[in-house]
């Protein structure tokens, strides 16, 4: 069976509303419903009888089957993949929500930014573009829908084109356009993948990279890259959810590890002394992305953005 075949012909009654014009997110709430989230716009429902509850429990099993996961609305109801153009699939099913149904497909938004449209000025890139030549650890942090991916695609940029670049993600989303990089995916979803992150972080480190990258910090990979940023390896950036660059080294990581079972005593401190910089992303009320600011651990200096 030619699955991209059957792929595409279950995305096609999607493909009308994926193709709005200024598309930020499509989102589904229940079944024979779609709202669309337009940039500027907020979001516009729309009374969808074709797209019932058969519909998309097909589609993730078509999804599924296609990026070699497995997907059943009751023992394995979550589903986290890439839709072909690099959109951000996101489904739950079964009893676990109340509707039966909720869905969400982030757009990849071809934006070509730069450091001003986050409101940075010159100085500020220089600071964070010398960084990232050096080799610092990076990490970027904000709330929900927040830019941080789209932001940290724009910092890739800043590597030098000679590094060699490891990326590890469980849903692949970040553009790397250096040619000596390999990209890992590890699905946050699977209950016994064949490769967990612990072991997926210990080949990295053994494959003599520049620059480790990875997707958004869970409750699966905190613990692991505490491994990673000890291992005397220079080179790190990923994205994770917190309301301030303090609370993503004090909170957000350290939480995520007592939730994941590990203990956390000493967490706190250690990310002040591994990591070199968090710079902290907002979504206002209009939807533009800023920095609000940026801290520099080993100094516990702060530097407040005016947006």
């Amino acid at each position: 069976m030619d699955l991209s075949r059957v792929l595409k012909s279950w995305l096609l009654p999607l493909s009308a509303y994926l193709q709005s014009e200024d598309l930020i997110e499509c989102s589904v709430i229940q079944p024979g419903e779609i709202r669309l989230e337009k940039a500027g716009q907020g979001f516009v429902s729309l009374l969808t009888p074709e797209l019932d509850l058969k519909y998309w429990e097909t589609l993730c099993h078509v999804l599924a089957n296609h990026w070699g996961l497995a997907f059943d609305p009751i023992t394995q109801p979550r589903l986290s993949v890439m839709l072909p153009g690099g959109h951000r699939f996101e489904a739950m099913m079964g009893a676990n929500v109340e509707s039966k149904l909720s869905v969400s497909i982030r757009m990849r938004r071809y934006l070509k930014l730069s450091f001003m449209d986050y409101g940075l000025d010159p100085r500020h890139e220089e600071m964070i573009t010398r960084l990232i030549e050096e080799g610092a650890n990076i990490l970027i942090s904000g709330g929900t829908s927040s830019g941080k991916t789209t932001f940290m695609n724009m910092l890739l940029q800043s590597i030098p084109k000679d590094k060699r670049i490891l990326i590890l993600e469980d849903t692949r989303e970040l553009n790397v356009p250096h040619e000596n990089h390999v990209h890992y995916v590890v699905s946050r979803n699977e209950k016994n993948p064949t490769l967990d992150y612990p072991q997926m972080i210990d080949h990295l480190m053994r494959s003599r990279p520049h620059i480790i990258l990875m997707g958004e910090l869970s409750m699966a990979t905190s613990y692991p890259i505490l491994r990673l940023l000890n291992s005397g390896h220079a080179g790190f950036m990923c994205t994770l959810h917190a309301n301030s660059c303090e609370a993503a080294l004090s909170w957000a990581i350290p939480q995520n590890i007592a939730f994941s079972g590990h203990e956390t005593k000493g967490v706190k401190e250690f990310l002040y002394e591994a990591v070199d910089l968090v710079i902290q992303l907002h979504r206002n009320d209009q939807g533009k992305r800023y920095v609000g600011e940026l801290l520099f651990p080993k100094t516990q200096q702060i530097i407040e953005v005016q947006a």
